[in-house]
């Protein structure tokens, strides 16, 4: 967003620092509503601010509450917190665990939800003024949904905070998963249906937030008809070959698979915290690729995702890759490696939504409604574009057989994507997946083999900084208070 609006909101005092608990933001009462919400300039200050925020909660913690708890990566070095989360050592003292920004986008949104409502005349007109409206009830149910994906049940928080010492209780993570849909079909009813700015939340992003939500609810039927919505609109095809393919992460407003993506530009936002967990040209990165999937994915010769997505080179050479390109575009001599930003200068665009996970999650919804053939189909899709051999459905026993192989492609295809550790939760398998390789990192550090341990440790740990400031919030157990 750019800097002129983000100055706005802070000099009108719209929301307290991002670094701050929500449970100590600001009252609402007292940030002027009445002298700020009247223009459109308003209007897109306060809109530019909740992008904003999710900017930087995407930024720093994409990689860390997606990915990095996952069989995708392991640790890079010796820092202790990348051990940690390679070992499934979280504690509640770790700064990666802090849910702050998350509700500080929260608020936003929900400031806006009860401002933008009460404004009228002007040179804003309604149909735009209720788009901004459907991005807020979009934007508050996003941030709600991560927020259960990491911790399970979170406070569930629906209007502007309003009272220093507000100190909410955890919902249930059903009840907010409910929340959830029902904030996304509002905004389904206000988005302006035109709107096709991938760097918005328009009604292709909201169809997606959707199928996934009702995944999670196991609800296979409506996921398969949100998305079904989202095919109807006509606006979105598979990347053709590898061209294609990268422009999805590095020129995703010219993709025609980018759905929702990230907006973020350097010069406006600073250095996208990305680059500095997994490949940039002036650190090592905490987190690098687990050697087992990448034992996999080298067999796997013919995928042109492997060397869009790491050096294949450097892992036949080195047995390991350091460093994850992805994001980024090719090097001006047109080889695929591309150089790698310096950590306090990346330029990363976030891919949020894109059509090939939306197949997938279709495919995965198809198997559990035992319509074998459409999911074969469409996972095939996705297999064929990326230069592998299609299956076929007498390769696989049973329904959990094709399921695993559905989520192995995904592995493949969302890599560093923020997308694998929430695939495991969502399907039940972190033990099962995680269990063995656990153990194994267990035994080749010489430390004690307990495997995953506790099934409790699936979900992330309350901060403490959170738990101190509320007494009414309980800890995930087995982790300490």
């Amino acid at each position: 967003m750019k800097k002129i609006f983000l100055f706005l909101v802070c000099t009108a005092a719209l929301v307290a620092a991002s670094c701050e608990s929500f449970l100590d933001q600001q009252p609402e009462s007292e940030l002027s509503a009445d002298n700020f919400w009247q223009t459109e300039d308003d209007i897109r200050a306060g809109i530019a601010g909740m992008y904003d925020g999710i900017q930087g909660v995407i930024s720093s913690r994409y990689i860390e509450w997606g990915e990095a708890r996952s069989d995708n990566f392991t640790n890079g070095g010796t820092g202790i917190t990348s051990i940690n989360f390679a070992l499934n050592g979280l504690t509640a003292d770790m700064g990666e665990v802090n849910w702050d920004q998350l509700y500080a986008t929260i608020n936003r949104a929900n400031l806006a939800i009860k401002n933008l409502p009460l404004i009228t005349g002007g040179e804003i007109s309604e149909a735009a003024k209720n788009n901004f409206l459907g991005q807020a009830y979009a934007m508050r149910a996003y941030s709600h949904f991560l927020g259960t994906k990491v911790w399970g049940g979170i406070p569930l928080m629906l209007e502007p905070v309003t009272d220093r010492d507000f100190k909410p209780q955890r919902t249930a993570a059903e009840e907010v998963l409910q929340s959830v849909i029902e904030d996304l079909n509002i905004a389904l009813e206000l988005v302006d249906p035109n709107n096709i700015n991938v760097y918005e939340i328009n009604t292709g992003g909201i169809l997606c937030m959707l199928t996934e939500a009702y995944m999670w609810q196991q609800n296979y039927q409506e996921a398969l008809e949100s998305s079904d919505r989202l095919l109807a609109l006509d606006r979105y095809s598979l990347a053709q070959g590898p061209d294609e393919w990268k422009m999805v992460f590095t020129d995703p407003a010219n993709s025609d698979e980018a759905i929702w993506s990230m907006y973020w530009s350097f010069e406006e936002d600073g250095s996208n915290a990305l680059a500095a967990r997994i490949g940039s040209s002036t650190n090592t990165s905490p987190f690098i690729l687990d050697l087992n999937l990448l034992s996999e994915w080298q067999q796997q010769e013919n995928d042109f995702r492997r060397y869009l997505t790491y050096d294949t080179l450097e892992a036949v050479s080195t047995g390991a890759v350091q460093d994850i390109w992805k994001y980024y575009p090719p090097a001006p001599d047109g080889l695929v490696a591309s150089a790698l930003p310096p950590a306090n200068q990346a330029e990363v665009r976030n891919s949020l939504y894109r059509l090939s996970d939306m197949m997938l999650l279709r495919a995965e919804a198809f198997n559990q409604l035992d319509n074998t053939s459409e999911a074969v189909s469409l996972l095939n899709d996705i297999r064929i574009r990326a230069g592998l051999d299609p299956v076929t459905a007498d390769m696989f026993a049973n329904k959990e057989e094709l399921e695993n192989a559905i989520l192995k492609e995904r592995q493949f295809e969302l890599f560093a994507e923020g997308k694998r550790w929430f695939d495991l939760r969502r399907t039940g398998k972190v033990v099962e997946v995680m269990d063995p390789l656990l153990r194994q990192r267990q035994e080749d550090r010489q430390i004690n083999v307990i495997g995953f341990g506790d099934p409790g440790f699936i979900l992330f740990p309350i901060s403490r900084d959170a738990l101190n400031e509320n007494p009414n919030l309980e800890q995930n157990p087995p982790y300490s208070r």
